[in-house]
């Protein structure tokens, strides 16, 4: 039940089975990062003198580590195949820290004011294990994880063979040919993937990072996929000068 002063809650929350989960909603202690042992010391100080859980509730003066502030899923929601009943979906893995604090006059009414700042570790890496965004595959008919593949990588990482995925804000979009076009990442590229699989088929690098789901129609007899790319207001708030802003539309036209 709720620790903060005039907030009441349930006493329980039903833990859900199906449809199972594409991207993570409780962190746990397992959750911490393991890209280097610096940053997963760093990231367990924060972690020891902070709520987290199934579902911890907020706690003035204490700070609660969880997932969801910026997705899952964002407002650019999922694509649907309607023969096969599968639903693709991009998703974020990125652990917030949250605080409440109390203000206003004492005297009168006391407010709880909400503070959150994503946890980072010492490089600016999201502070937990990979992947940290996703592009996923749902039986809609089961409620189980058809596939699931990390959608993006940092070019540093990528390197030394670890691909992440990057927090995303595009969206993905699924044609009856059996492809997934998705962008939204961090690499600024826009990806097809066998809708089949997940196989990465194509990849083209934008010059901005998309910034919507691509949209894809017919002219004169051909196919087309096009896409907004512009940066992405919401990561730049996030990410500052990492991300550079645009005003590109790109459309591609599909092989027969």
């Amino acid at each position: 039940t709720s620790l903060l002063p005039g907030e009441k809650t349930c006493a329980y929350q039903p833990s859900l089975k199906l449809p199972e989960p594409f991207a993570r909603n409780e962190f746990k202690i397992d959750d911490v990062t393991n890209i280097s042992n610096a940053s997963r010391d760093y990231i367990f100080s924060i972690v020891k003198k902070s709520n987290y859980g199934f579902f911890a509730t907020h706690e003035i003066g204490k700070n609660t580590i969880q997932y969801g502030d910026n997705g899952g899923a964002q407002w650019t929601g999922a694509s649907i195949d309607p023969y096969k009943n599968i639903m693709y979906v991009t998703g974020n893995n990125i652990p917030w820290i949250v605080g409440v604090k109390k203000y206003g006059n004492e005297k009168k009414n006391k407010f709880i004011d909400k503070r959150a700042v994503p946890l980072r570790d010492l490089d600016g890496y999201p502070g937990t294990k990979p992947p940290w965004g996703t592009l996923t595959a749902i039986n809609l008919n089961t409620g189980k994880i058809f596939w699931q593949v990390p959608l993006g990588y940092y070019k540093e990482l990528e390197k030394k063979g670890i691909i992440t995925g990057t927090e995303n804000f595009g969206g993905a979009t699924a044609t009856a040919g059996g492809l997934v076009f998705a962008g939204g990442t961090m690499d600024r590229l826009f990806r097809a993937f066998d809708s089949d699989t997940g196989e990465e088929l194509w990849s083209y690098k934008l010059p901005f990072i998309a910034s919507a789901p691509p949209t894809t129609y017919k002219a004169n007899g051909e196919q087309y996929v096009i896409v907004p790319a512009t940066g992405g207001t919401t990561l730049k708030i996030f990410y500052g000068n990492a991300i550079e802003l645009g005003d590109a539309f790109i459309a591609f036209k599909i092989k027969k």
